[in-house]
């Protein structure tokens, strides 16, 4: 009977739809004033300058291993090519030694002539990485921030960074990742509005550098690039990739002098 009843009651399906009824739970969360100021774009590149340049200061004398790989990209149904494989090992000391050792080279039969070499100065600054955040670039350049991004218990500021002028050296523009805790830029993109060499390269799509922590500093980790030549090279191709990968650090080991004496094994 009461089954009955309870079937009575309930709506006809021919009398329109039902509606469900929801609780909604409602929360509010009190406003905090927060009084301390935001640190401007100027103090930050101040702190980028200065902490570039600790890092500098820091390195006393510096061993790696690089290892340039440049591969032609092929066209139609072709895929990528190793070209050439060159290995060194580099030795570096303040305030002015430096010594590459070539340690493995490899050439695809296109390029058996090629006489290609890696070269490094003899300085601890990367100005590969910090070209513009030197305190004598900032007339050069303008900055602006676009991203404030929280990793672990620390803060990446990402900022933009473009030539003031387009006349004169085709300086590229790009983007940096800087981290708060040391104040150094761990990763940089480049963007090349005009080729740096219009005679040979037509351009340069992309470059990408990196940075990685050994025993407390940061160093080289990789550097990206892709370019196409303005006419394509016998044997080589318009469009090619570089890569150059940095690891076996050895960072402030004490590198006796000799190593740096031509002739001398390392």
């Amino acid at each position: 009977a009461l089954l009955a009843v309870s079937l009575a009651a309930a709506p006809s399906l021919s009398s329109g739809p039902t509606l469900a009824v929801e609780d909604t739970m409602h929360t509010e969360v009190p406003e905090v004033l927060v009084r301390a100021p935001r640190v401007t774009l100027d103090e930050i590149l101040d702190r980028v300058a200065l902490g570039e340049a600790r890092r500098d200061s820091s390195l006393h004398d510096l061993a790696f291993t690089a290892t340039m790989r440049v591969v032609r990209r092929g066209g139609g149904d072709k895929g990528p090519e190793l070209l050439m494989e060159i290995v060194s090992r580099v030795y570096k000391k303040n305030p002015d030694k430096v010594r590459n050792v070539e340690v493995r080279r490899w050439q695809s039969k296109a390029l058996k002539n090629s006489d290609a070499q890696m070269s490094f100065s003899s300085g601890m600054a990367e100005e590969i990485v910090n070209f513009a955040f030197r305190p004598e670039a900032r007339r050069d350049f303008r900055y602006r921030i676009v991203g404030r991004d929280l990793l672990g218990d620390h803060l990446i500021y990402r900022i933009a960074f473009e030539p003031r002028s387009l006349i004169g050296d085709p300086a590229p523009g790009g983007l940096v990742w800087v981290d708060t805790r040391d104040f150094v830029i761990v990763r940089q993109e480049l963007d090349f509005p005009r080729s740096p060499a219009p005679l040979i390269l037509k351009g340069i799509d992309r470059a990408v550098i990196e940075r990685q922590q050994v025993d407390g500093h940061w160093v080289l980790r990789r550097l990206l690039m892709r370019a196409e030549m303005t006419i394509p090279m016998p044997r080589f191709g318009r469009s090619f990739d570089i890569a150059i990968q940095f690891d076996d650090y050895q960072v402030n080991r004490g590198i006796d002098d000799a190593v740096f004496t031509r002739g001398a094994r390392p």
